[in-house]
């Protein structure tokens, strides 16, 4: 009964803490979605621009102790013309890839190239075929050729002592067509033996193995002392000195592309960046993911690249125009929404927050613009925008910058002059009078 009741305890337990937890969740994504709300609202950000803080801001009757200013540090955005960019992920491939084989049958000799070595074109021995066998051939078939020969000789002669006789009316027309006939059948044979003999001394400067172009060995199929017959595989070779960047390009980009376009392309793993040209456009693309493979010519004379690695290549998207451009680490980017904080202020500086949608990217910039007429507002040519330090801030708060040189005043914005003629309203108001004379 005591070990039922400790179960029931248990379980009650549990349920209390996760209905906790539960109401924990849910409470801070309310009141994440109630602020997410209200920054969006234009009214709500001139009050905080204005009040430095609205209700509840420090100094407000009521409201919690003033948080310490924070640390951020800051850079300028600007407006300038640019090309957004569209950076895509491919690999490299091999401009060129073969399976060199044997032109020969016989017995390997020599076998000197292994995975990784680098053949040329032209000069490279891979194998060496024994040809012992094709000099048999060949001198037989040198033989072979002789007796035809004598034997073409002899039907010559018989031919032209039968042409006498036939003219005298000795020999009959049916004896002289057939000697005819052997002599133009033996002519043909010795032909044919002229062909074999000239196929087999072609076959006998072919027992080497050759690299038809410059590259790395990646694979062998044979070994020293193996036989091989004709078309037997013997090393599959990749090109070396270009490769290409395979990267496969969306339809709503791939018109804009034209061939001998530069385009830099990121090597992943090295983190270099290195710039080439686009070598070909593929028509037939996929129909699944609408895209079409794009080789861009990269130079690899170092031989760095190798065939496989990932790469990030960055096309032109769209035509040159001005954009507000801020560092890729000032935009807050969450599921909700993107934000960036604006610094405002001369002597004492405070942020604002402005959401923000992502028009595109231009190198490791982002282009971006307000999503509200106030965001438009607080976003300005030179204005200063919060890189370090934005992901704990709060609307108005007083920040210090890291760097003091960038403190310098900005231009007075919209917010600025309203918060300025509030204030001056304020400040006239409670003005006290001229004291009255001591009595």
């Amino acid at each position: 009964m005591s070990e039922q009741k400790q179960q029931y305890r248990v379980r009650a337990a549990a349920l209390a803490l996760t209905a906790l937890l539960g109401g924990l969740f849910g409470g801070g994504y309310w009141m994440h979605g109630w602020w997410q709300g209200r920054l969006k609202n234009p009214e709500f950000l001139k009050v905080l621009a204005q009040s430095g803080g609205g209700a509840g801001a420090p100094g407000a009757p009521g409201a919690p102790p003033a948080a310490a200013a924070a640390l951020v540090r800051v850079d300028r955005a600007s407006l300038e013309p640019a090309t957004l960019e569209r950076r895509l992920v491919g690999r490299l491939v091999a401009v060129q890839r073969a399976t060199i084989s044997s032109e020969v049958a016989g017995k390997i000799l020599a076998l000197d190239v292994r995975e990784g070595n680098p053949v040329t074109g032209g000069k490279t021995v891979i194998a060496s075929i024994d040809p012992v066998w094709l000099d048999l051939s060949i001198d037989k078939q040198e033989a072979h050729i002789k007796a035809i020969q004598a034997q073409l000789r002899k039907d010559t002669d018989n031919l032209k002592r039968l042409k006498g006789l036939f003219d005298r009316g000795v020999a009959t027309d049916f004896e002289y067509s057939e000697q005819l006939a052997a002599h133009d059948q033996r002519q043909a044979e010795l032909s044919e033996a002229q062909v074999t003999l000239k196929d087999l001394k072609v076959k006998r400067g072919r027992v080497d193995v050759i690299a038809p172009f410059d590259g790395w060995v990646t694979l062998r199929h044979a070994e020293q002392g193996q036989w091989l017959n004709e078309g037997s595989p013997v090393v599959d070779i990749v090109s070396r000195g270009e490769i290409y960047a395979l990267v496969n390009v969306p339809e709503s980009l791939v018109n804009r592309l034209t061939l001998g376009l530069e385009i830099p392309v990121t090597i992943d793993v090295l983190g270099e960046t290195v710039t080439g040209r686009i070598g070909s456009i593929t028509p037939d693309g996929s129909q699944a993911s609408r895209s079409y493979p794009v080789r861009v010519v990269l130079n690899d004379s170092a031989g760095r690249l190798k065939v496989g690695m990932s790469v990030t290549a960055t096309f032109p998207e769209g035509n040159r125009q001005k954009h507000l451009l801020v560092s890729r680490d000032a935009v807050l980017v969450k599921p909700d929404g993107s934000t960036v904080w604006v610094v405002r202020g001369e002597a004492e500086l405070s942020a604002l927050p402005a959401p923000v949608n992502i028009v595109g990217r231009v190198g490791n910039r982002y282009a971006i613009r307000g999503e509200s007429e106030q965001a438009r507002l607080l976003l300005s040519d030179g204005c200063s925008v919060v890189i370090e330090g934005a992901e704990r801030l709060r609307p108005a708060q007083a920040v210090r910058l890291m760097d003091p040189r960038l403190a310098e005043a900005k231009p007075v914005l919209a917010v600025d002059a309203a918060a300025n003629s509030a204030a001056a309203t304020t400040k006239t108001a409670t003005a006290p009078g001229p004291a009255s004379p001591t009595p």
